[in-house]
């Protein structure tokens, strides 16, 4: 693969996005790896720096974005920061991603006390919704701006201790659907202050997962909370982001594909080919090369080839297809895999004339 011409991008991200919506030619299919903390290589910050600056968090993924090109940026509380809103602890340093460190439920009495908050003014929510905006003023005229929510179950896993939560699924099923139903609402409010500076949300809800859960509790505990999500974004923003769920989903699609988000994005695990089949024509699919395997132990062959298999596999879906990493990007992941991902989609994501 040493001789590959790589093309040049003929649109901003934004004019591909527009060109694509409207069934206009457009250059490439758009290429959005989940980077999160990882573009704090851009700028020489430390994790923790991005965490708690919003200035430096917003200047990283901005430079990031010049760097490479691809077709999305966000700035994310994910599920710590809107469990630390709500009382968790956790640890932070400056090299790896926040872990828990106290759960706040311990007790059924601590359920019952449970409000949600105010992200203009609680904790690192705060600091995020600071930093998204931030990042709109500087590239939100090239390229997408968002910000990730951890899903209501994932959150409850962090407040809960996940061998307590998994318990009260069958032992006590009302504490669970109160503390979802506080979740539910937090992102809703969280939503609502990132798009008064126009920036949309995506949502990933790992512990939803059928390697986690049966599909019966995700029907019952979960589906319930996503579609109240999605719903609120079509009501208000005229259009659902992108959800995302670990493992195997494989069980869910049904169930996913019928709660309006505009975009389901897959984990590794899960085959881009069958999920054409089932999901293609009511979302866009998003994937799914493995972020650990091959963007952070693989090189940079190993990204091309398997970035172009996934290209094979779904650019022709109905829905529409980005490439992508099946999760989040471990922070250590080589700067050269993340541009091989979006130089696979310029040389082998090009619609045929």
């Amino acid at each position: 693969m040493k001789n590959l011409v790589i093309p040049k991008d003929e649109m901003t991200p934004i004019e591909r996005s527009a060109a694509i919506k409207a069934g206009r030619p457009y250059d490439r299919i758009p290429c959005s790896p989940m980077v999160a903390e990882h573009v704090i290589w851009s700028t020489g910050i430390s994790l923790k720096e991005y965490l708690f600056n919003p200035k430096l968090a917003a200047e990283a993924q901005a430079k990031a974005f010049e760097y490479f090109g691809y077709d999305s940026v966000s700035v994310s509380p994910d599920h710590h920061g809107f469990a630390e809103a709500l009382g968790c602890r956790f640890t932070y340093t400056d090299h790896e991603r926040p872990q828990i460190a106290e759960h706040c439920l311990k007790t059924y009495e601590d359920i019952e006390k449970l409000e949600p908050v105010n992200p203009k003014k609680t904790g690192r929510l705060k600091l995020c919704i600071e930093a998204v905006a931030r990042l709109q003023e500087l590239v939100g005229s090239k390229v997408k701006v968002g910000s990730g929510m951890g899903g209501p179950l994932t959150c409850a896993s962090l407040m809960r201790g996940a061998d307590h939560l998994l318990r009260d699924l069958k032992r006590n099923p009302e504490a669970v659907l109160k503390i979802m139903d506080v979740n539910t609402q937090n992102l809703i409010n969280y939503m609502a202050a990132c798009w008064e500076y126009g920036v949309g949300c995506s949502v990933g809800d790992s512990f939803a997962s059928c390697s986690v859960i049966s599909p019966k509790d995700f029907r019952f505990f979960v589906k319930p909370c996503l579609k109240r999500i999605a719903d609120w974004q079509i009501e208000n923003i005229g259009s659902a982001g992108n959800l995302h769920i670990c493992g195997n989903s494989r069980p869910l699609w049904a169930d996913m594909a019928g709660l309006g988000f505009s975009s389901i994005s897959l984990d590794n695990a899960m085959d881009l080919a069958e999920a054409k089949e089932v999901l293609g024509k009511t979302a866009a699919l998003k994937g799914n090369v493995k972020p650990v395997e091959t963007m952070l132990f693989g090189a940079v062959e190993d990204v091309m080839r398997e970035s172009r298999e996934c290209i094979e596999k779904c650019m022709d879906n109905p829905g529409g297809y980005t490439l992508s990493s099946g999760c989040t990007l471990p922070v250590q992941t080589p700067v050269e895999n993340v541009e091989a991902m979006v130089n696979a989609a310029r040389i082998w994501g090009r619609p045929k004339k």
